[in-house]
């Protein structure tokens, strides 16, 4: 009932929650592309904010060099080039540059500066200096005078240079387009951070006399960007549309990467960030510049969106936004999930309660009918239930345990198997026999009257039952049935009442099993101060007579034949022990996967028992395919681990 009332009410109640949950879903989704095309306008015109005047104050002072071209060579114009510089934060050097080799340039001066140059002194806080023309000098040296606060010196040196502004692939570009251009990022050696460059033309009367230039650094831009964000998770990026670079990272120490014994400024294909591996790789191979992607690692969706720059800023620039999904649709997703969560504690508490009731009914059937089920299956493991209070059913449960007692009591002097196939068949136990080719088990234990005469009755009973546990225990692990006890010897066969092709060697095993644990107990034995029982064990292959013997009101399942009395006539001839050396030790190449020597022990047996089974049985194992033999010598090895 309880089954039944869930089995309705759950579904409907799915459904709800799965409709109101797409709903909302897709209001949602709408909230977050207007936020992530929010983001990326706010990104693109920042962005541009951070650009275009640094772009005007680089014009201003080209035109000011092309209206007088030796401004920029006189002492006075480092006062130009620092107004310039600290017109913006991110600015971190402006600089003239001449087609004759002349450079000038004002820096800041950081803790990274100072720890590239020792000369540098300790509280200089603004930087200097100029390059002279190649004209000048055949060794040129680069000037520098350093400032703690502008424009008092504090310190001064000059060092020879080879450096040459005019071989930088932005001053090519222009010298040759007469417009802005563009360079970077690019690792700046003294701080170890990307920064990229922009280069305006000095031209005067139509002449390229060089250019005015300013190096940037992207911190501001990197806080900007780890700053506003879509939502908490997103991630804004802007890179070179051109070969994928890198321009700013919310994570500024994600911007550069240690390749060998120098830093590189990373792309988006090495960047250190698998989200936006995946989703340029798909923005790659599909040219879609909007979509949905999942992340590599956790597995969440995310959209994307690749969006350039406006034509007129002129710069190859593209901002990337990624965005996860459960930033907008979580709280929708955990609302859902504590209402699925209510819901669910309000049917367990009305199936609790049905089950209350209807548990008082059925749990004394249902344990019946469990323990019906193992007498069926001969599984005598399930512990006895309490009496129910109900009359008719405590009746039912006590003809259900003296069924599953008296089956219990009769499996112990019945195989199994054949328990198994009576209550299968439903058909009468009558007296029948067939032949068959079976592998018979013989095992006493050597010198056992010397025993019985010296030790007390209950130490006997006691070691016997051990011994006889044993036995029994590796043949039931092997298939085997144990047939009777005939004093200390037990005897047992593989091959009925089930056909197993294989008998021959689960016997040997069995007979692995029962001597190696003998072992054991012998030697627990020895050290308590007793003596050791040695047993004997005697295998025989041969057609036989298998069925229920006896008569009418008492039977038994035995075997008979010839076959099963040959191995107890060998019994205490000097040939028997012979026998079963060799058997031993060929047997021990066979368990060991040494199948060339075990197939020689083997034959020298058969030269003088011309008619054992075992040993012809296991020589035809040797000569079977590799694989074949080492499925059966490990067989043989678990056998001999016990």
């Amino acid at each position: 009932m309880s089954l039944l009332f869930v089995g309705l009410s759950v579904p409907i109640l799915t459904l709800i929650l799965i409709f109101t949950y797409y709903k909302n879903s897709a209001e949602i989704i709408s909230i977050r592309d207007r936020e992530v095309a929010q983001t990326r306008q706010v990104s693109v015109e920042s962005t541009q904010a951070f650009i275009n005047p640094i772009v005007g104050t680089l014009r201003l002072l080209a035109g000011m060099a092309a209206a007088d071209p030796d401004l920029f060579r006189t002492k006075a114009s480092r006062e130009l080039l620092y107004r310039a510089l600290t017109s913006s934060e991110q600015i971190d050097a402006v600089y003239a540059s001449f087609e004759d080799g002349y450079h000038r340039v004002v820096t800041r001066i950081d803790d990274d500066r100072r720890r590239s140059d020792p000369r540098i002194p300790a509280a200089a806080s603004w930087h200097s200096s100029y390059i002279d023309a190649f004209s000048a000098s055949e060794n040129r040296r680069r000037h520098r005078t350093f400032f703690d606060t502008w424009p008092r010196v504090i310190g001064k040196y000059s060092v020879g240079t080879k450096f040459d502004e005019r071989a930088l692939p932005e001053y090519q570009a222009v010298k040759k387009t007469g417009t802005l251009a563009f360079a970077g990022p690019r690792i700046n050696p003294d701080s170890g951070y990307p920064v990229i460059s922009l280069m305006f033309p000095i031209v005067h009367d139509d002449q390229f006399l060089g250019c005015i230039g300013a190096n940037i650094t992207l911190d501001l831009l990197s806080r900007f960007l780890e700053n506003h964000r879509a939502s908490p998770g997103s991630a804004t990026i802007i890179a070179d549309r051109s070969d994928g670079q890198i321009i700013a990272y919310p994570d500024k120490e994600k911007e550069v990467r240690t390749v060998g014994d120098h830093l590189e400024v990373v792309t988006l294909d090495t960047i250190a960030d698998p989200n936006l591996h995946a989703a340029y790789r798909q923005h790659f191979q599909t040219k879609e510049d909007d979509f949905l992607f999942y992340s590599p690692g956790e597995g969440h969706e995310y959209s994307a969106s690749f969006a350039s720059f406006p034509g007129d800023f002129g710069l190859p620039w593209e901002v990337i936004i990624l965005t996860p999904t459960k930033d907008f649709v979580g709280s929708l997703t955990a609302a859902n999930r504590q209402m699925i969560a209510l819901i669910i504690a309000l049917i367990a508490v009305e199936v609790v309660l049905i089950r209350i009731f209807a548990t008082r009914l059925s749990r004394p059937i249902e344990g019946i009918s469990r323990q019906l089920r193992s007498v069926e299956n001969l599984s005598f493991d399930n512990p006895s239930l309490p009496n129910s209070k109900i009359r008719e059913i405590a009746q039912l449960q006590s003809a259900a345990a003296l069924l599953h007692s008296s089956l219990q009591s009769f499996s112990s002097f019945v195989p199994l198997d054949i328990v198994r196939q009576l209550i299968a068949s439903g058909a009468p136990l009558t007296l029948g026999a067939e032949e068959r080719f079976l592998t018979v088990f013989f095992s006493d234990l050597e010198d056992f009257s010397t025993y019985a005469e010296q030790l007390p009755p209950n130490e006997l009973l006691g070691r016997m039952s051990t011994y006889f546990e044993e036995v029994c225990r590796a043949i039931s692990q092997e298939h085997g049935t144990v047939d009777k006890f005939i004093g200390d010897g037990v005897m047992a066969f593989w091959g009925a009442p089930d056909h197993r092709p294989d008998h021959v060697l689960r016997a040997c095993a069995g007979a692995l099993r029962a001597s190696r644990r003998m072992q054991r107990i012998g030697d627990l034995w020895t050290e308590e101060g007793g003596r050791r029982m040695r047993i004997r064990i005697g295998l025989n292959c041969a057609n036989v007579l298998v069925g229920n013997f006896g008569s009418s009101d008492r039977l038994g399942y035995t075997v008979m034949g010839d076959g099963v009395n040959d191995d107890p006539e060998l019994r205490g001839h000097r040939e028997a022990n012979r026998l079963s050396e060799m058997t031993w030790d060929a047997s021990g190449y066979f368990e060991r996967g040494k199948f060339v020597e075990a197939a020689r022990g083997y034959r020298k047996i058969l030269e003088l028992f011309p008619g054992d089974p075992v040993a012809r049985v296991l020589l035809l194992a040797c000569a079977r395919p590799a694989s074949d033999w080492q499925e059966t010598a490990n067989r043989l090895t678990d056998a001999g681990d016990g």
